[in-house]
């Protein structure tokens, strides 16, 4: 209970900290955040913040900038500083796996960890990247995924997840391509042990990634490239091809290179803001043990990105 927390204005709350400069910590507001490098750009905290504040929750959500070497040495500086349960995004999905003592079964299959919950359990990790997902593309698109061809591109952490995911789910073919072709191959291996027709690895290259493009109805970007609007596309613009469907996991306020160049072509696109959403609301229940306010969440985020998700 109590009243919502706020910063008196602003001004008062640093945009991004380190683990060396969070501020000393106030017994009645709890402590929760997204741990990342770089982090600047998360918008979790609009989405956070907005979501205790609906619950009337007195809590603070703060951008934490960690370099991938400093995980594990942070993770007892965090909690000595009052942090009940944090995020994760790039880099440090895959290496907060391996520092959890409890991991759900998602997390668990896909060595992925995207949300941490402080318990008497010690720190229980949770993946809700592909349940996140789920929730964005059924609200946008009703799809039904046993019917669809899938390339997914990268082979990271999300892309990982959702591949994961797709292969339980039983769409018709799964395609995984990855700069690093050994972990796509690793991934189609892990997939092909429950999965009677296991994935096909695409190699990464100009031809082979437009070819396979061409044979898929929906193609997943899930690397780091193309985060902002003006960034070259990852792959050849010529995979966007008419029919084709395409979600791009990472977000810009502004909409990514991805976004744009498949919209400008009339396809049918998404970025990750509804990913984002949907799994943040996720991660909040898991927190509070209560339904998120999902409607709250998506204004605030909403407003911060300028546009609708």
């Amino acid at each position: 209970g109590g009243k919502p927390f706020r910063w008196l204005n602003r001004g008062m709350k640093p945009e991004v900290v380190t683990p060396q400069t969070l501020p000393p910590a106030s017994p009645k507001t709890k402590r929760y955040g997204v741990l990342g490098f770089p982090v600047t750009h998360s918008l979790s905290p609009v989405l956070q913040e907005a979501g205790f504040g609906a619950l009337g929750i007195a809590a603070e959500y703060f951008r934490v900038e960690i370099p991938r070497e400093n995980l594990a040495a942070s993770i007892p500086r965090l909690r000595g500083n009052g942090f009940l349960g944090w995020n994760c995004t790039l880099p440090h999905k895959e290496a907060m796996a391996g520092l959890c003592d409890v991991l759900d079964a998602s997390a668990r299959e896909c060595g992925s960890v995207n949300t941490v919950r402080v318990s008497p359990k010690g720190l229980e990790g949770f993946s809700t990247d592909a349940d996140g997902w789920e929730d964005a593309v059924k609200e946008a698109w009703k799809p039904d995924l046993s019917a669809m061809r899938i390339l997914v591109l990268g082979c990271g952490g999300v892309g990982r997840t959702l591949a994961f995911r797709l292969a339980r789910r039983g769409c018709l073919s799964l395609a995984l391509a990855n700069r690093t072709e050994a972990k796509a191959r690793q991934l189609a291996a892990e997939i092909g042990k429950f999965r009677e027709k296991p994935p096909s690895v695409i190699p990464w290259d100009p031809g082979a990634l437009t070819r396979a493009a061409k044979e898929s109805d929906l193609l997943i970007h899930a690397t780091p490239l193309g985060l902002s609007p003006g960034d070259p596309l990852p792959f050849p613009e010529e995979c966007l091809h008419q029919g084709l469907r395409v979600y791009d996991t990472v977000y810009h306020p502004k909409g990514t290179a991805l976004l744009h160049r498949a919209r400008s072509r009339g396809l049918p696109a998404l970025d990750g803001l509804g990913m984002l959403l949907h799994q943040g609301a996720r991660a909040l229940t898991l927190w509070t043990g209560l339904p998120a306010p999902v409607g709250a969440m998506r204004s605030a985020l909403e407003q911060a990105a300028g546009r609708p998700l």
